[in-house]
């Protein structure tokens, strides 16, 4: 009779006399006549004074258990030929029958999984055609304004010289009243050459969590792992073969088969470092590689990447926020006090887009032509809302704690936000909550992770959050003057830099170069830009 793992189910005896032998195992001549109840023995009467002499208040003759025992032998064959042997067999017929029905059901999911892989890749092509078609809309369009900057220059510059031409003759020969018409003509004009077009409008971002996105639209396979077994049946009666499971995702930086999708430095590289006197409130990169500081005054500074100052931009009341438009480079920010949300329209004159019914607190514009700003009422407390260009509010979310910094994810179109200068919140792009992110308890562990011991919610104090080109997130901490990142799904990756002074806010410029505001080695406050990811 087996057992679940195919052995004998019959216990071994203590004693090696062969099944239905009457002599004695010790004393081969004599014929066994009692049974030792502490040994569980049958013996002979020598055994009975010699060996088992010190048991003999527990002997008892063979022949007067002979009738209890047969009772057992009976009930055990009427229990096994009526119950037991017509339950096997029945569960033999049973999964015969389940055993027949597995092909034809395997085959049915093998189709479903392929029809509808084939699905995907028919929705694939049609979306890349869609993508095409738009690349090639996008390029006649921008080769159109390309070419009517051109014409434009092109007549600026024959009006130039047919101007210059006329008041080199009027400087010979023109009257005092051709002079002065000539000069008033002059101060009319704009002197300013239109900037060349942004052209670099469109941008294709790969995903770069294309295996987890592709088994979502293709389907889940559930797999019963608590059960299904290699090799066994899987009724039950086998529990030490290896489990099959499904593949497990990996910790952030790989994808779910593993396989690395970036690599980040051992510590980031500074590529350059500067001081810089001024408060910094936020900071905003630009694709050329320069910045755009503000440090909520009525000014905000343009700034190359040696911190020379190379424009600024002053408005009539205090800006708290800047943001730059990713598609047209555009600079917007906005006002606490008298709640409205400016663009700056030409390289230095700002123009009040909209208004908000709460005081903004910090905005972020997005690409596709959204406004997210964070707010703050006296009677409902702090908002998050997405609002159009033009002020129309789409969605709002209300917040427990001010938002001072809000970034958009360029891969996934998600939205995360410093709340309450406690926790990291990532919404959607119609403010559903997708992740709450707090830090809690957590003790980092793993290759290449570094962080110093555990960190409780009072030890967490985020201020600044951006979103790299990867989807991971960026998060200034200035209770212990850190920069984190962690994934868009909100997992900890890694602690980036651990500053000896003062942590300030960060910027990400296109490259992942970090831009970030801090006290320097020297004591002084300064800019570092860090590279953390490996070329």
């Amino acid at each position: 009779m087996a057992s679940k793992s195919g052995q004998s189910i019959i216990k071994a005896q203590y004693h090696f006399r062969p099944k239905g032998q009457l002599k004695c195992e010790v004393h081969k001549q004599n014929d066994v006549i009692f049974l030792c109840q502490d040994c569980k023995m049958l013996i002979c009467s020598k055994c009975s004074i010699t060996l088992h002499k010190h048991h003999i208040d527990s002997f008892l003759e063979i022949s007067d258990i002979k009738t209890r025992h047969n009772q057992i032998l009976q009930d055990f064959v009427n229990e096994t030929e009526n119950v037991n042997i017509p339950k096997l067999n029945q569960e033999i017929i049973s999964s015969r029958t389940k055993k027949s029905s597995c092909k034809p059901m395997y085959d049915k999911l093998r189709k479903n999984i392929i029809d509808n892989t084939t699905k995907c890749k028919l929705e694939l092509d049609k979306i890349t055609e869609d993508y095409i078609a738009l690349c090639d809309k996008m390029e006649v369009a921008a080769m159109d304004l390309i070419q009517t900057h051109i014409t434009d220059l092109e007549s600026r510059l024959k009006t130039l010289r047919d101007l210059s031409s006329e008041y080199k003759q009027t400087l010979q020969t023109g009257t005092s009243v051709l002079v002065y018409d000539s000069v008033t003509e002059i101060r009319e004009m704009d002197p300013d050459i239109p900037p060349t077009p942004n052209i670099d409008m469109a941008q294709f971002t790969p995903g770069m969590d294309r295996l987890s996105h592709l088994k979502q639209a293709i389907g889940n396979l559930k797999l019963p792992t608590d059960h299904l077994q290699v090799g066994s049946a899987t009724s039950g009666h086998s529990d030490q073969r290896p489990v099959v499971r499904p593949n497990q995702s990996t910790d952030a930086g790989q994808a779910s088969t593993g396989e690395v999708r970036y690599k980040l430095r051992d510590r980031p590289t500074v590529m350059s470092h500067f001081s810089y006197p001024d408060t910094i409130s936020s900071i905003c990169p630009t694709s050329d590689g320069r910045a755009w500081l503000c440090d909520c005054t009525n000014k905000v500074n343009l700034i190359d990447n040696q911190g020379q100052v190379i424009q600024t931009i002053r408005h009539n009341s205090k800006i708290e926020d800047i943001s730059l438009d990713p598609t047209t480079g555009r600079l917007w920010f906005c006002c606490y006090r008298d709640k409205t949300i400016c663009k700056v329209s030409t390289p230095s004159t700002p123009v009040i887009r909209f208004t908000t019914e709460d005081e903004p607190f910090s905005l972020c514009v997005t690409r596709e032509g959204r406004v997210v700003v964070g707010t703050w009422d006296d009677r409902q407390g702090h908002k998050v809302g997405v609002y159009t260009v033009d002020g129309q509010v789409l969605h709002t979310a209300i917040v427990e704690g001010a938002v001072p910094s809000i970034s958009r994810c360029g891969v996934t179109g998600n939205i995360a936000v410093v709340v309450g200068y406690k926790r990291i919140i990532v919404y959607n792009s119609t403010l559903q909550l997708l992740v709450n992110y707090r830090r809690e308890g957590i003790q980092a562990r793993g290759e290449g992770i570094q962080v110093r011991g555990s960190v409780t919610p009072d030890e967490f104090g985020p201020c600044t959050v951006v979103y790299d080109s990867k989807g991971n997130i960026v998060i200034v901490d200035r209770t212990r003057n850190t920069i984190e990142l962690i994934s868009g799904a909100g997992k900890y990756i890694k602690t980036l830099h651990t500053n000896k002074g003062r942590q300030g806010v960060v910027g990400i410029q296109k490259g992942d170069v970090l831009w970030s505001h801090l006290v320097l080695d020297t004591g002084e406050p300064g800019l570092k830009l860090l590279k953390y990811y490996s070329d």
